[in-house]
């Protein structure tokens, strides 16, 4: 008898030692899972929040192409989604467009922005270059369009129509600092991107003037180290922005940098045989539209030449308008 109640004990103390471990075991695996598939995901989003407000950055190296292939059209994200990469600032030699061009262009900017529409007779753009335009009085300076009468430059700028807009300042910017050259010019890109969101905007680099006009102390501040800081400024806007820098044409400088002697007839001005010089430059410098379809190719036969102006009087420009 008192064996076999032992042998009842054992078994049943066996059997609660099986359902003790079984417990157990069901124990630990129900707080890994809790853990692998709970707690580690929370813990992971307590360290690394999402954040709502960011996409997907641009490809900011500002001088290089990242395809190798020299085009910097814009590419839509291969995601599928509407953010647009961008490249980088510097406009790298293209296919040489015809000026027709400049059909759709606005070209913003001083007297020397003046010269090029003159000298080329580029009367099919749409002209916001006013003498002694700068970037502390263009909500001052006036202007006059067909259509839209007169109005300061500022006014002007959401009221005209244009696919892209080239802006040419710094000559009579040369008071300021570099940073704060930077600041006015931003928020004038402010300003076209606001009223012309679609538009492709080109910021061309200060051209600088000759060593002879430097040296002669006559050229107000304008000075080669200047005029590399502002550009240094332009690119870094350009950049921000993401919009596009046109660099000095090599053809319109010597080795050291300044301005040739004979490109200008005042040492900061162009005559009308550089402006052409200057032109072929930006008709071989541009960011073709994405749906382009060759609407400003060059025709057959066109043979790009000096412009010879005959008859007509110089701008009495002075060097700091």
């Amino acid at each position: 008898m008192q064996q076999h109640y032992n042998h009842s004990r054992r078994r049943v103390l066996r059997r609660r030692r099986i359902m003790v471990i079984a417990a157990a075991i069901l124990l630990v695996a129900a707080v890994v899972f809790a853990v692998v598939h709970w707690v580690i995901p929370a813990l992971n989003k307590e360290i690394n929040p999402p954040d709502p407000t960011q996409t997907p950055g641009p490809v900011t190296d500002p001088t290089t192409d990242p395809s190798g292939t020299g085009d910097i059209t814009p590419t839509p994200n291969p995601d599928g989604d509407d953010v647009v990469f961008y490249p980088g600032p510097v406009v790298p030699e293209s296919q040489q467009v015809s000026e027709k061009w400049f059909d759709d262009a606005v070209i913003l900017g001083d007297s020397r922005s003046q010269g090029l529409i003159l000298y080329n007779s580029l009367s099919n753009c749409t002209s916001l270059a006013v003498k002694s335009l700068s970037l502390t009085n263009y909500t001052k300076k006036e202007a006059t369009l067909p259509g839209l009468g007169t109005d300061t430059v500022a006014n002007l700028i959401p009221k005209v129509e244009g696919k892209r807009f080239y802006l040419i300042f710094g000559m009579n910017d040369m008071g300021l600092s570099a940073d704060t050259f930077g600041q006015y010019f931003s928020r004038l890109v402010d300003l076209i991107q606001k009223s012309h969101p679609d538009a492709d905007i080109y910021a061309q680099a200060v051209l600088p003037v000759t060593e002879l006009k430097e040296q002669s102390g006559a050229a107000n501040g304008f000075s080669l180290v200047h005029v590399r800081e502002f550009n240094e400024q332009l690119m870094k806007v350009c950049t921000e922005k993401q919009i596009w820098y046109l660099d000095i044409p090599d053809a319109l400088v010597d080795e050291k940098g300044y301005l040739l002697d004979e490109a200008s007839w005042d040492g900061v001005h162009l005559n009308a045989s550089y402006c052409r010089t200057w032109l072929d430059y930006l008709l071989c410098h541009v960011v073709l539209p994405e749906d382009y379809n060759g609407e400003y190719d060059v025709p057959t036969g066109y043979h790009p030449g000096d412009v010879v102006v005959d008859g007509v009087t110089v701008y009495d420009f002075k060097p700091s308008n």
